[in-house]
């Protein structure tokens, strides 16, 4: 069996727990963590965004490392984050509306497009595609090979593929189903604060050019109050729903009633409820036991046999979804602080998860579970993320216009002719770091220039001038750091003071 882990976003931290067992393995302490989708994980690293400033926070995951390896600061205000590929890029929303995708390795600011009329609540993925909710009641899927990629769009604004805008209020959480959007089958859940719950079915298709997207709405389901959460099993036959009125429980499949002639003939038939866009399911919900009511929060397990729910201020329990009783009861100082957002997952193997060389599949002895886990990570593959992005479509030499609101603030225009160069590199101090030339290039270059020949001549004169923009282009790179550091330092040290 598998080792699982849930993480819990808290006000004092992020802390992660053995799902089956309880017991910590983690925490990662020194952010308060706000939101549903406050923070993101992956194998190695937890990110998170400071609830009381426009920064992100990152640790690496690892047993006993409890501060952040390094802080840096967000474009603009973001309200939830969400990993793709592994952990390969990481995409935000923020309370403008904007939609913004890294790629961790590098830190490269890859896309940034208006998603939303208001504050993006919930993202999720799937195939290749972005799923996004916002405040303005509104669900849009994106394709990621268009959204990342300029020529795709030909510089103009991205476009969802999808859009569904049947809720009436702010929309607080999207699932995605695991079949695949762009094979027909693919089903999307989303919940809101108009008590609903609304199960559609995506088709996304290429027709040659581009893609193109068609939902159909097939059942709404009906609470007695506003849904925070929702997690749907494996088998797309369960919707488990945190209320302000409780955790409920539906089931989307049910016997047919049948009279007793079909009941002698054959055996009872399980239906779907719902198939059509005017669908309501307003009973049939199952209530679990618990005395708390306005929940926030709810992970399934892997194999859906295990139910996380957490209240704002009475911890987390775990539930078995077969029984409906509470198993387990999470409680500490940390997470009496105030929960905010789970995340239930496989463990990574420093954590307890199958390494390569274990018996994947295999259930380990309780003696040597502690032996088989890995060691700990020395490093991660993730860099600080830019806040600038180079526009789509923007030509050399022109005035680039601004991405985000603190590029609007401070526009810069630097001339590329050669005399410009020139006149910059002679007013750099030659002693200085970025006055230093490279001895051996002129040397290679003089020992290329050969002694007749225009064409010869005219090659080498082209070689001196690129070197020339290389040495110019190695000084103004480091001067740029530089000063952009020295700014960044200086806003951290005021925001801290103020």
């Amino acid at each position: 069996m598998f080792t699982e882990i849930v993480a819990v976003g808290t006000k004092s931290g992020i802390q992660v727990y053995d799902l089956r067992r309880g017991t910590k393995l983690a925490q990662s302490l020194g952010v308060s963590v706000e939101g549903r989708q406050g923070f993101s994980l992956s194998d190695t690293w937890v990110v998170a965004v400071n609830e009381k400033k426009p920064v992100g926070h990152v640790y690496m995951l690892n047993r006993g490392d409890t501060g952040a390896k390094f802080v840096f600061p967000f474009p603009e205000e973001i309200s939830c984050v969400h990993s793709l590929s592994g952990g390969k890029y990481l995409a935000a929303g923020a309370r403008s509306g904007r939609i913004l995708v890294w790629a961790t390795a590098s830190g490269r600011l890859l896309r940034a497009w208006d998603g939303h009329y208001g504050a993006v609540t919930s993202l999720t993925s799937g195939e290749g595609v972005l799923v996004s909710g916002g405040e303005d009641a509104a669900v849009h899927m994106w394709m990621l090979s268009q959204a990342l990629d300029s020529s795709a769009t030909g510089g103009s604004a991205v476009t969802p593929v999808v859009s569904l805008s049947e809720h009436t209020m702010p929309v607080t959480a999207v699932c995605v189903s695991l079949a695949g959007l762009l094979a027909g089958r693919g089903r999307v859940y989303t919940a809101s604060r108009d008590h609903t719950c609304k199960q559609w079915r995506v088709r996304v298709e290429h027709d040659g050019e581009k893609y193109v997207g068609r939902a159909e709405l097939l059942a709404t389901l009906l609470y007695p109050a506003m849904v925070s959460d929702i997690a749907v099993d494996k088998g797309e036959t369960r919707v488990f729903a945190a209320t302000a009125a409780g955790l409920f429980q539906t089931n989307l499949y049910a016997y047919r009633k049948a009279n007793a002639e079909e009941l002698q003939s054959a055996a009872p038939e399980m239906v779907a409820l719902g198939g059509t866009s005017d669908a309501v399911i307003s009973e049939g919900h199952i209530q679990y036991p618990t005395a708390e009511s306005d929940l926030i929060a709810v992970e399934l397990s892997f194999d859906g046999s295990l139910l996380v729910s957490a209240a704002r201020e009475a911890g987390v329990r775990v539930w078995d979804t077969a029984s409906r009783q509470c198993v387990r009861t999470i409680s500490d100082k940390q997470v009496d602080s105030g929960v905010t957002q789970l995340f239930a997952r496989l463990a990574p193997p420093q954590l307890g998860g199958p390494t390569a060389t274990s018996n994947v599949g295999l259930r380990r002895p309780e003696v040597l579970s502690e032996q088989a886990v890995a060691p700990k990570i020395s490093s991660i593959s993730f860099s600080p993320l830019q806040r600038l992005a180079q526009q789509p479509g923007a030509q050399a030499g022109s005035e680039k216009q601004a991405a985000t609101a603190f590029e609007a603030s401070v526009k810069t225009k630097l001339a590329g002719t050669l005399e410009d160069m020139d006149r910059f590199d002679m007013l750099l101090n030659r002693d200085s770091p970025y006055g230093e030339t490279s001895r051996g290039d002129a040397r290679l270059l003089a020992d290329l220039r050969p002694a007749d020949g225009s064409a010869e001549r005219q090659v080498a004169d082209l070689l001196q001038q690129v070197e020339r923009l290389q040495r110019h282009h190695a000084r103004t790179r480091r001067l740029n750091d530089e000063l952009y550091q020295g700014a960044v330092t200086e806003w951290l040290n005021s925001r801290q003071k103020q």
